[in-house]
């Protein structure tokens, strides 16, 4: 399976949910945005280096001082009991960070990143003669972390 291309319907994003893992029901999309924010620094040249090179002083150097995360997916509305909207609503209403998983399918337990989101919007599209869909979308507060989960090992048997 190293060879192959990943399908998009394979990346799962859910939510943590009293230590239970609960993917967004019915999505159609998903967007993970990773994001650096830099600062520039130029500095004067000495009368050495002016010397030496004739661009000397003109580029500049950048440095990471911020990094984020931004998710968007958008949905399918659907009866039931899954992650949808209507969860997604209440969280919304609480104002309050909620943690993130996505990894691909078959890896949400073992290898996956995860964080503290904020929901930072929450669309409801209603169009006549179609189906009512929802768009999210998600902001990292705090750290965004790649966690990798071996599985434990079973103890030999004494047989």
């Amino acid at each position: 399976m190293e060879n192959e291309y990943i399908h998009g319907s394979d990346m799962l994003v859910g939510l943590m949910m009293q230590d239970k893992y609960v993917p967004f029901g019915h999505s159609k999309t998903c967007t993970i945005s990773n994001k650096a924010d830099t600062k520039e620094r130029s500095v004067k040249p000495t009368i050495e280096d002016k010397a030496k090179a004739g661009a000397a002083g003109k580029w500049k150097e950048k440095s990471v001082n911020a990094l984020s995360v931004s998710i968007s997916t958008e949905g399918f509305k659907f009866y039931g009991e899954e992650m949808g909207y209507d969860k997604l609503l209440e969280l919304w209403e609480k104002s309050e960070p909620v943690t993130v998983r996505y990894a691909l399918r078959g890896e949400e337990t073992s290898k996956y990143r995860e964080g503290k989101f904020i929901i930072t919007s929450l669309d409801e599209s209603s169009p006549s003669d179609d189906d009512a869909t929802y768009s999210l979308s998600l902001e990292n507060s705090g750290p965004v972390e790649t966690k990798t989960v071996t599985p434990p090992e079973k103890e030999p048997s004494n047989e």
